[in-house]
């Protein structure tokens, strides 16, 4: 009764034209975070003092740069600084609400060459509820961070960083569910989600989703043969005239355990796409068919081959581990969308100054960590697989577009040393404009313990990305060195270098920057 409550309701929502955009309008990025709160004082009787951490702190600082204006032959320099408050609460282990919430709020002053923005929320929150025992969830989650609305540049904390326009991106989902245990046999899970992305000063690109998914999987009585059947509807809402769009599907899947090392899968379905497009056709069924192989606790890899509505495609997925390391690959081919990847970056993890743990931060600020790999929590599908380090994106547009990405990464952890190499190449081809954009970068990484409270950072990037085959083609360097000194247990001192370097096959933009940091973060 429960689960055909929560369909009927959401699929009345979804077939509302009119509901979304209202709730567009009316829902701020701020309701997220006072919602949270109210579903946490429901539950504030069964919670102890003991069951939150809360960490304000603050940074301050200073920078030179001898290019303010990101100039290719009229250099100037300047000095800026900037104030970082923020706050980092936290509840996990025991209970019916688990919650991670970091905040920072940037104030930078005399920004150079007007770069960026002087004032900068950064946001990762995510909490579930338990509302019923076992049985009825409530999953919220909200971020905010800086962008870019053209692809190239830096993405990330740094409210200045060598974007020239910025724009502040604000994402939240509200997700209740119900799951279902129908003995060993069957698992049933039904789900509503309704989620926006806000970027400012571009309402075109603004949109809401909303979402309606129901699965059935075996249970644990089918050890050898698991099996599973699902249903999806989508549907997004774009502002300022943009072209809405829909996605249903019904997908099953079955595989067959042969033994500990080898697992063969098998995924169809049908999947109708209203989508702009300048195919003759949208809709599809679909299949992939591959193999899981373990050869040992250490080793695993996926790896299928199949047909979409673009074509055929093919993915795997690899990961290795020593004591000390990690190397981990990944290839994939999906039809996706710029507001797919801002809800899954915004939906990543973030560390700020203020952290948990004994981390601190050169910059004093946040800085993105990105997962290995970020998983839609309604569907299931890999959206965005990434690594560490600042990556293109591509620039902001309501058109679709299929994504290929192949990545690869290393990590290494020592008793003192941390090093770590990632490498990517995207390729992203549209599906109106017929645009083939492509982007390929190498970040490396490597941090040392000098002393009990003093840490060194060298880090060292190179990106490459154009927009379209015959478009300019921008090439970017960034190298950092970064100097981190414990004064107190919950203060520390930051000096950093960081040279900057674009170089284009435009006449105009390549430029050369120098800065020289220092900065000072503490919390309490």
């Amino acid at each position: 009764m429960v689960t055909d409550m929560v369909t009927d309701t959401a699929t009345k929502v979804i077939s509302n034209k009119k509901q979304p955009l209202c709730l567009l309008r009316m829902i701020k990025p701020s309701f997220v975070c006072i919602l949270m709160c109210g579903v946490a004082v429901l539950f504030s009787a069964q919670l102890t003092a003991g069951d939150w951490k809360v960490s304000p702190g603050v940074s301050v600082k200073g920078t030179y740069t001898d290019n303010a204006d990101l100039s290719s032959s009229d250099k100037k320099s300047q000095f800026y600084t900037q104030v970082t408050p923020g706050v980092a609460i936290k509840r996990e282990g025991a209970g019916r609400i688990q919650l991670n919430a970091n905040y920072a709020l940037s104030y930078t002053g005399n920004r150079p060459g007007n770069r960026g923005r002087s004032i900068a929320h950064s946001l990762s929150s995510h909490m579930q509820a338990e509302l019923y025992k076992d049985v009825i969830f409530l999953d919220i989650s909200a971020g905010a961070r800086l962008g870019s609305a053209t692809s190239g540049g830096q993405r990330g904390g740094d409210s200045v960083g060598d974007v020239s326009n910025p724009i502040q991106t604000y994402t939240y989902s509200l997700s209740p569910y119900v799951k279902q245990h129908f003995g060993r046999y069957v698992d049933m899970l039904a789900r509503y989600t309704f989620d926006q992305v806000i970027n400012s000063g571009t309402r075109g690109l603004n949109s809401a989703r909303n979402q309606i998914a129901i699965s059935i999987n075996s249970g644990p009585h089918f050890t050898r043969f698991p099996w599973g059947i699902s249903y999806r509807q989508s549907k997004i809402n774009n502002e300022g005239g943009a072209a809405d769009s829909k996605t249903t599907s019904i997908n099953g899947n079955v595989s067959y355990i042969f033994s500990r090392k080898w697992r063969i899968n098998f995924n169809g379905g049908k999947v109708d796409n209203d989508i702009q497009s300048s195919r003759s056709s949208t809709d599809s069924f679909t299949w992939n068919a591959g193999a899981t192989w373990t050869p040992n606790p250490r080793t695993d890899m996926d790896f299928s081959y199949g047909r979409q509505m673009f074509g055929q495609s093919f993915k795997f997925d690899f990961n290795h581990r020593w004591r000390r390391a990690v190397w981990r690959a990944s290839y994939n081919q999906t039809l996706t969308d710029s507001r797919t990847q801002q809800m899954a970056e915004g939906n990543s993890t973030y560390w700020s100054s203020v952290d948990h743990g004994d981390s601190y931060l050169v910059q004093g600020q946040y800085e993105h960590k990105r997962l290995v790999k970020i998983t839609d929590k309604t569907s299931g599908d890999h959206v965005l697989s990434e690594y560490k380090g600042d990556f293109d994106y591509a620039t902001l547009t309501d058109e679709h577009y299929v994504i290929e990405t192949l990545n690869t990464g290393f990590t290494l952890n020592t008793r003192r040393s941390n090093l770590s190499v990632d490498a990517h190449f995207t390729r992203r081809e549209y599906e109106v404009s017929r645009r083939e954009g492509r982007d390929i970068g190498i970040n490396t990484s490597w941090s040392r313990q000098l002393t009990p409270k003093t840490d060194a950072k060298v880090a060292l990037s190179w990106q490459k990305n154009r927009a379209d085959k015959n478009a300019t083609e921008d090439t970017r360097w960034t190298l950092s060195l970064g100097l981190s000194k414990r004064v107190t247990q919950y203060t520390s001192a930051n000096l950093d270098y960081k040279y900057r370097r674009l170089d284009s096959t435009a006449s105009t933009g390549e430029y050369r920057e120098n800065q020289v940091s220092l900065s000072l973060a503490s919390k309490w």
